[in-house]
């Protein structure tokens, strides 16, 4: 066989368009993980039922199989067991051990921001590990897990009890038992921007509106719509993006895709997060629309060693959008999930250029205030503004996902009659 062979840890629904698009590519195709019949080990030429995490046993099977590449998108767990991997191999990864203790624990990123001037959030200093009492706070504040993910372990806080438990359950979430304490920006709107890094060329490839719904008081903003280009953008380039440059080429970050999450707050901008690896949103599909370069299929070519000249992202510098986009994601409140209509007309919306769905009928939402409340997500490219309003509102119109008494279960609907068309 002259295909050139990639193991693939995860085989979640987002990981079913990592392996259709390695195959359509010439790939051969190895999925991992410890879920038998996980969804993209259903498409995949080849796959084992091994935990992500087994590191020496996957290291027997990329020997074996000759593997020629290691690939993983969408978490950090992974994105840590694929570095481990690829040393053991000798084989390449956008990614270092240095770089991810920074990129995915967040105190260690703030001080990384103050080092280079990008604006963050205030917080509180808080060692539940030493401290035996709680630092003095004004209310509300939001408590995280250092490194958690998915808004796993997040509390929001109103009240002195309420902080003590919040912590507690961000302790429980952290594999470091650590925790971070912030002031909480009660805001619905946040902005996120999105670099790629190809062969040293540093990108910004899109910046977006984040738009959010909390669902009861306690629990952490969650995203209902996100949409391309950011009425906030050219504020992010003026005041954020140079510094943010500055830090992710510090950070040593060559090749790969970063996310950079921000709060807005009083016509401020403060950034609280970053990824260095693929989006849950799988914005890739919106940049290919934009620019004509495939970001999955760039990271597929590097993850093999191949040449990646042939993506040429740098010419598309400073978030071009030329067509209005947005992603949309569908939050379930409580329940059991009874009926699902509409879903495949959804599909078939021209203006819809692909989704991931992660539930299913008969499966049972539980109010967590984390991802797990996502039924999935729809990305959109639209000719206009208004004709990507229009398509939004006919999607809610369009799906309907209801429980065994009947009730809708769609926790909350972007409101694009809230967007002023320019």
């Amino acid at each position: 066989m002259d295909k050139k062979k990639i193991l693939i840890l995860g085989g979640t629904f987002h990981m079913v368009n990592v392996v259709e698009t390695a195959k359509r590519m010439g790939y051969y195709t190895i999925v991992t993980d410890n879920m038998a019949g996980s969804p993209a080990k259903k498409i995949a030429d080849q796959s084992y039922d091994i935990s992500t995490a087994d590191i020496q046993k996957l290291a027997e099977i990329g020997r074996k199989e000759q593997v020629d590449g290691v690939f993983t998108a969408f978490d950090d767990i992974n994105t840590w067991h694929a570095v481990t991997l690829c040393k053991t191999l000798h084989l390449p990864f956008y990614a270092t051990p240095a770089q991810l203790e920074v990129t995915s624990h967040k105190d260690r990123f703030k001080d990384y921001c103050r080092t280079f001037g990008v604006p963050v959030i205030e917080e509180y200093e808080c060692d539940p590990a030493q401290d035996l009492e709680l630092p003095p706070v004004e209310f509300p504040v939001i408590v995280k897990p250092v490194d958690s993910y998915a808004s796993k372990g997040i509390t929001v806080c109103y009240r002195e009890e309420e902080l003590t438990k919040g912590v507690e359950k961000a302790v429980g979430e952290s594999k470091s038992g650590k925790v971070i304490l912030e002031r909480f920006v009660d805001s619905e709107i946040g902005v996120q921007a999105f670099y790629t890094a190809r062969d040293g060329h540093l990108v910004l490839t899109a910046v977006t509106d984040r738009f959010t719904h909390k669902q009861s008081k306690e629990h952490p903003p969650l995203p209902v719509a996100m949409l391309f280009p950011s009425q906030h953008q050219q504020k992010y380039i003026e005041e954020v993006d140079p510094a943010v440059r500055d830090m992710i080429r510090n950070i040593g970050i060559t090749n790969g895709l970063v996310f950079i999450q921000t709060l807005y707050d009083g016509g401020k901008i403060y950034v609280y997060e970053m990824g260095f690896r693929f989006s849950g949103e799988q914005h890739y599909h919106i940049i290919e629309k934009q620019t004509g370069v495939h970001l999955l299929e760039m990271m597929l070519d590097f993850s093999v060693g191949k040449d990646t000249a042939k993506h040429p992202i740098e010419q598309f510098d400073g978030a071009p959008m030329p067509h209005p986009s947005a992603n949309l994601p569908i939050l379930l409140g409580p329940g059991r999930i009874a009926d699902i209509r509409g879903l495949e007309e959804v599909k078939a919306m021209p203006e819809v250029v692909s989704c991931v769905i992660n539930r299913s009928e008969g499966e049972t939402i539980e109010r967590t205030g984390s991802y797990s409340q996502m039924f999935g997500r729809f990305n959109v490219v639209a000719e206009s503004q208004q004709a990507l309003l229009e398509t939004i509102e006919q999607i809610y119109r369009t799906l309907h996902i209801r429980s065994e008494d009947g009730s809708d279960m769609i926790m909350a609907r972007f409101q694009p009659a809230k967007v002023k068309i320019p």
